[in-house]
């Protein structure tokens, strides 16, 4: 990592998805070059900008990360997989790393019976492909991931996505339609396919997706969340938009947030975290928890409390939320920081002219 360490003043952390763009979007050059500007003026001021997302570096990095320029990447840390990695770009090999004594992960066995068979071999694929890994390695490693499963008692048992699409077949879904993403410390699986969230909005789907996470909860619970497999269990911890997720117990942004601002050894003051599922059960809220951060809600709802402040913006009769407001107080803040106004006082400032 090649960040100053004692030169960092603040933080602006983000989410991703319907925050910073629209979920499943990817964003076109333009916006990708006011992203740039925006962290190169957080850069200018030593203060760094921090994505945070559910989405491995596999799937962000070519939708956003690997398309900022190089001069601003040494003030970007990003983590990923609901809080199970962080990564940062580093100069000398001019590519992303990761940082692997934060990461928290699945064990083999614990992916293999969420997964499945069939999914557990695409996703391996995938990654030794990257990795330059023989299909023979990927035979061997689940030999002997079915011969620990037999061991454990787990040998007749179905992984939990088999399961999930014979319900889908059940309801007439299409359960090729689903998509399933291992991201290390968590998966994140779709029943409809990695699209818009406004199919999954219709009374139908949202009352079959709430069925699947309960028949996904049972059988966590049946299965003592899988602990015995790994180092700890698995949970579904928030409905989120579209997808059901299953995450190591422990891995949220909350742990991203608390190893940032640790590393950087920075006060929670001087720290702001915009998102949009600022509410109980959504995949920001965990954020609450570490006192003096300051919370941007920019979604259509938050539960309320003195932390959080209503980023919604007025134009005219309507109340704007979403990307576009997140967008106003990241101008916002690059005409403060232009003025010469300090990064804590722009923190303060954003709650008394916020709705």
């Amino acid at each position: 990592m090649n960040i100053l360490k004692n030169n960092v003043v603040g933080a602006w952390m983000t989410d991703i998805d319907d925050t910073l763009v629209y979920s499943g979007e990817m964003p076109d050059e333009n916006k990708i070059n006011q992203l740039a500007d925006f962290i190169s003026t957080l850069k200018k001021y030593h203060i760094l900008w921090v994505p945070m997302s559910g989405v491995a570096m596999v799937k962000l990095g070519p939708r956003i990360l690997f398309r900022l320029p190089s001069e601003v990447l040494d003030h970007v840390v990003y983590y990923g997989g609901d809080g199970s990695l962080k990564y940062a770009y580093d100069e000398s090999s001019s590519s992303w790393k990761e940082d692997q004594s934060f990461s928290c992960l699945f064990s083999d066995a614990q992916t293999y019976m969420i997964l499945g068979d069939t999914e557990y071999r695409s996703s391996m694929s995938e990654l030794d492909e990257l990795n330059n890994v023989s299909d023979a390695a990927l035979e061997q490693n689940i030999r002997e991931i079915r011969d620990f499963l037999d061991k454990k008692g787990y040998g007749s048992v179905p992984g939990i996505l088999d399961l999930l699409k014979d319900e889908l077949k059940k309801n007439g879904v299409d359960p090729d339609l689903s998509e399933a993403y291992f991201r290390g410390g968590s998966v994140s699986w779709m029943m409809l396919g990695d699209i818009s969230a406004d199919p999954y909005h219709s009374d139908v789907n949202i009352a079959l997706r709430k069925k699947l996470i309960d028949i996904s909860k049972k059988w966590l619970a049946e299965h003592n969340h899988l602990a015995d497999l790994g180092s700890t269990g698995i949970n579904v911890p928030f409905p989120g938009a579209r997808g059901i997720k299953f995450v190591l117990i422990g891995n949220d942004k909350e742990r991203s947030a608390r190893e940032m601002i640790s590393c950087f050894g920075l006060e929670s003051q001087h720290v702001i975290f915009a998102g949009n599922e600022l509410f109980d059960g959504g995949n920001d809220n965990m954020i609450r928890n570490i006192e003096d951060v300051h919370l941007l809600s920019v979604g259509d709802r938050e539960d309320p409390g003195p932390a959080v402040i209503n980023g919604r913006i007025k134009q005219g009769l309507k109340l704007i939320a979403g990307v576009e407001a997140n967008k106003h107080w990241m101008d916002y803040v690059v005409g403060k920081l232009q003025s010469g106004e300090e990064w804590k006082s722009i923190l303060k400032g954003i709650r008394d002219v916020a709705l």
